[in-house]
């Protein structure tokens, strides 16, 4: 590493590379990193891959910045480190001054020089570190950076005494360090006062062992004088930060505050019972929190409960002490009254908890007013319960429709064959949206099992249902449920069905049937009277559902038609065939 020394009387620091704004922002960037970076440290064991990441990222930041923008050099003063005599990182409070280790060691500027490599910064981690520390050691800052032999981080410091002019040298050879005060008497005329007999003068070497105010102060009066006031011009100013620091240090929630310590606690090294009488402590910390709605510190403090391995507590009993009404409303309030970025705070919370959390989740599901908040719950609910969809078979009996509407939509996510026992109970529910909610749930289940539960919901369906149904029925080709609708077809009322279901019918009849069903079709292309044109629109789409059938049975059919001496059967049959032959 390269040091170089200086007087602090020769005032000169070196001069920044700033030639833009950018250099500036990059190197303030960079530096908060380091802070940030040191802060990590002291709060977690070297080997933590929290702080692994963060001394990856400072060093890989510096590589990057350096060769961007060249060297950069960071001037540090009592309580403050300048960039090109900008201010950077100002002291906010006592305990959080960047500058302080390195001014007080004598460190006045650094600069790290471009190709920096890992090796270097993290020894300058540790550096500061360890001054920093509560058993920071003999060695200072500017001798901890010497030993570790950085050759691309320059420092200028301020040498002591010792290593100014060889005085300390030259004091050994010749004898005490510090001569005696003479205040102004040569000893030589002294000495010949006292071979003529004469008295010695006051103030002599004589009197010396008896006077207690031998210094001579008069050099350093106008200093002292200048220091008080200096003292009082700054008291006002420093008195304002110091009522700002405080209020600032106040300011940090109980809860955070009860963490860092647990944190520092569990960090000492701390025995089983330390550990056991932690987690009885704990549970406080954690109801405190999600009282407060701080979900990341009470994320916290179930990790650290969990890391205590404490025996009398259980996340099924925390979980039933939430869902009683006012702790439910408690969490909507403040759940719906925050940001996205908190929305998923809570749901990263209720995912921590487990399935416990589920019942918990799906009464903030049922109480929340803001469509984000019940999204982002629904999604958590619909993984907390993928393994065991029965949790949530009590809620489908719940008197509020809305509530029942919403366990289905997550059963609907959750999918499988597990959950067609579940759907059986609601599809006769009262309200035509659960009943909805139902057949887009059986589209994620087997169709042979979701099959006799869209027959069932057919009997009184509106329009709606009944297409709905009909439409998840047309994904798989099944004779029963041709043979359903050819019924549907051949009665009497088919002719005053809407028109929307009329084509429900045709189209779902094309997809499931088979060459079981045109015997029938062909039938009812020719049924009817000579003069009857009521029946050209059902012919013409009965021959349409022979031509999506597409087996060789069904195409004969249509060419035999197609021969008929009928007309509108033979123009039923032709216009068939011509879409077929399009298709082909």
């Amino acid at each position: 590493m390269n040091v170089s020394a200086r007087s602090a009387q020769d005032g000169a620091h070196p001069q920044g590379n700033v030639d833009d704004g950018a250099t500036l922002k990059a190197a303030g960037a960079w530096l908060g990193q380091f802070a940030r970076t040191l802060k990590t440290s002291r709060l977690y064991d070297a080997k933590n891959p929290t702080v692994v990441k963060f001394r990856d990222d400072l060093a890989l930041s510096a590589r990057k910045v350096l060769a961007e923008y060249g060297a950069l050099t960071f001037e540090f003063r009592s309580d403050d480190v300048l960039f090109d005599e900008m201010s950077l990182y100002p002291a906010r409070s006592r305990d959080d001054n960047l500058a302080l280790p390195f001014y007080r060691d004598g460190v006045r500027s650094l600069t790290l020089q471009p190709g920096v490599e890992p090796r270097e910064i993290d020894a300058l981690l540790d550096a500061v570190l360890q001054v920093t520390g509560q058993n920071p050691g003999d060695d200072d800052l500017v001798t901890l950076l010497w030993e570790a032999q950085l050759n691309h981080v320059l420092i200028d410091y301020v040498p002591g005494e010792g290593d100014v002019g060889g005085g300390a040298a030259q004091a050994a050879e010749s004898g005490p360090m510090l001569p005696w005060p003479t205040n102004g008497i040569d000893d030589s005329d002294e000495a010949s006062q006292i071979a003529s007999g004469e008295e010695p003068a006051a103030g002599s070497n004589a009197d010396r062992a008896t006077r207690s105010d031998d210094w001579s102060t008069s050099d350093l009066t106008e200093e002292i004088e200048a220091g008080f006031e200096e003292l009082d011009a700054l008291s006002q100013t420093e008195r304002e930060r110091f009522l700002r620091d405080y209020y600032a240090e106040h300011a940090v929630p109980t809860v955070t505050s009860m963490l860092a310590v647990a944190h520092a606690f569990l960090a000492a090294g701390v025995y089983a019972e330390d550990r056991a009488e932690m987690g009885r402590f704990l549970p406080r910390v954690l109801k405190l929190s999600v009282a407060a709605g701080a979900w990341l510190e009470a994320r916290e403090a179930l990790a650290l409960l969990r890391s205590c391995g404490a025996t009398d507590w259980s996340a099924e009993t925390f979980a039933q002490e939430q869902l009683q009404p006012i702790s439910v409303a408690q969490t909507v309030e403040r759940v719906d009254a925050r940001d996205g970025a908190s929305v998923q705070e809570f749901i990263a919370f209720a995912r921590e908890l487990g399935e416990p959390a589920a019942d918990w989740l799906n009464l903030v599901l049922a109480e929340s007013q803001n469509r984000h908040v019940r999204l982002a719950a629904a999604e958590a609910i619909a993984d907390l319960c993928r393994s065991q969809p029965d949790r949530l078979a009590p809620w489908l009996s719940d008197p509020r429709w809305f509530v029942v509407r919403n366990v289905v939509h997550i059963l609907g996510w959750i999918g499988g064959n597990g959950i067609v026992g579940m759907l059986q109970t609601v599809v006769r529910h009262p309200d035509v949206r659960v009943r909805q909610e139902v057949v887009a749930a059986l589209a994620k289940v087997d169709s042979k099992l979701a099959r006799p539960l869209l027959v069932r919901m057919l009997e009184g369906a509106d329009t709606r249902m009944f297409c709905m149904v009909l439409h998840q029925l047309s994904s798989n080709r099944d004779a029963q449920s041709a043979r359903l609708l050819m019924t549907y077809m051949m009665d009497e009322a088919f002719e005053a069905r809407p028109q929307e279901e009329k084509h429900a019918i045709y189209s779902t009849l094309s997809s499931v049937g088979g060459d079981e069903i045109v015997p029938e079709l062909e039938a009812e292309m020719h049924k009817g009277n000579w003069f009857a044109r009521s029946q050209d629109s059902h012919r013409a789409a009965v021959a349409r559902c022979l031509a999506r059938l597409g087996t060789p049975l069904s195409r004969m059919v249509l060419e035999r038609g197609a021969q008929s001496k009928r007309a509108p059967v033979r123009k039923a049959c032709e216009d068939a065939l011509t879409g077929i032959n399009g298709r082909e």
